[in-house]
């Protein structure tokens, strides 16, 4: 009786042992799936965060190098944009529409993230892509415009336009009262002054405007009131003497003095090589040199003229967001 009893203790012990053993590799391809769960899908979760910056990265750039006549997609500078951001992913293609100065570029990319724990449940690598798309043109909402508006009749406007932006050469503008004439008549008691805010026209804003600039939206086509400051040396042109600043463009005005209303259509990108801020009225002027230039802005919609200051910004990511 007791070696019977000893024999059905030994198989017992023997069953339960196999079945933990059993029970052990179940729990232990749970714990490895639970791994590749949290390890590995956190790893393509963060190469695809760093695949999205590098499509938005290289889109940028390329979108950048279209506004200012180049060729962003087969210069080579957005698979750079790529590599630089990401080692896990390469650039699959670069794509553009619109033509000349306004579109849209696409740039799409991909790469495969190999797995430390999934491969032991049968998956070895998954694939990760990423998408950006970035609109580009003239800019038709901006900040950090400077008061001076500039004709869009004026000789040194017509040159830049008529050389498609290329022209280095530095042109005389005039700021008297009869500054606009040429675009819609003489505007008595205004001097081409921009009144942003509907202010009171305060020369202390005004000279703010002028040293850092306007901080809020300016959004064109659209008309907006004259400044009545007049072109002083209490403006403190000198501030912006050789820098690149931001000017609206008109190609309309009307009124007088404080009732005088300018048509921006456009912005400029100018630097400033000389100024005369005092003796007559009329040989007061800015000496400037046209410019381009790519912000971060609003841009393509409402027809805004091409002044040669563009703005670009991301419209899609992975397919969402609607582009103008």
């Amino acid at each position: 009786m007791r070696s019977c009893y000893t024999a059905r203790t030994t198989n017992r012990g023997t069953d339960e042992r196999g079945a933990v053993a059993a029970l052990l590799a179940i729990c232990m391809t749970v714990v490895i799936g639970a791994g590749a769960i949290v390890i590995d899908a956190g790893q393509v979760w963060a190469t695809r965060r760093e695949a999205i910056t590098a499509t938005d990265a290289a889109a940028l750039a390329a979108a950048a190098h279209f506004a200012e006549y180049g060729n962003g997609c087969s210069s080579g500078t957005a698979s750079a944009y790529v590599g630089l951001n990401s080692d896990a992913v390469a650039m699959d293609s670069c794509t553009r529409t619109g033509s000349g100065t306004r579109g849209t570029v696409t740039v799409t990319a991909s790469g495969d993230v190999n797995h430390s724990l999934a491969q032991f449940i049968g998956r070895t690598s998954t694939e990760v892509t990423a998408s950006s798309t970035v609109y580009f043109g003239p800019a038709s909402s901006v900040t950090g415009l400077r008061p001076f508006g500039l004709c869009s009749q004026s000789d040194g406007y017509q040159a830049w336009i008529g050389s498609g932006h290329s022209t280095t050469a530095i042109f005389r503008i005039y700021y008297t009262k009869d500054n606009p004439a040429a675009c819609g008549g003489a505007v008595p008691g205004n001097w081409a002054l921009i009144d942003f805010n509907f202010g009171d026209n305060l020369m202390e804003e005004l000279r703010s405007w002028i040293q850092s600039g306007y901080p809020g939206e300016v959004t064109v086509p659209n008309w907006w009131e004259g400044d009545t400051g007049v072109f002083s040396n209490a403006m403190d042109v000198g501030s912006v003497l050789g820098k690149e600043i931001y000017v609206p463009i008109f190609d309309n005005a009307m009124g007088n003095g404080a009732n005088a209303q300018f048509h921006l259509i456009g912005f400029a990108s100018i630097i400033v090589h000389d100024y005369k801020d005092n003796g007559p009225e009329a040989g007061r002027f800015l000496e400037i040199q046209f410019t381009t230039a790519v912000i971060s802005a609003t841009c393509c919609g409402g027809g805004a003229a091409d002044g040669g200051l563009f703005a670009v910004g991301l419209c899609k990511v992975e397919g969402q967001g609607i582009c103008p």
